[in-house]
């Protein structure tokens, strides 16, 4: 039952990540791997990571 929430839950810090980081002009494809490796912290690493110029 928890790999029933788990695994989707994961997945979606993956595509937040990756939302986060595209908009940020960062590899989204990376941070896709980051987020759903790392869940709550890739994330977070998205999020704080700086803007490419």
């Amino acid at each position: 039952m928890e790999m029933a929430i788990g695994i989707p839950l994961w997945i979606i810090f993956g595509i937040l990540s990756a939302w986060i980081a595209t908009t940020k002009g960062r590899s989204g494809c990376g941070f896709f791997l980051l987020g759903a490796i790392l869940g709550p912290i890739g994330l977070i690493i998205a999020a704080i990571v700086a803007k490419r110029n």
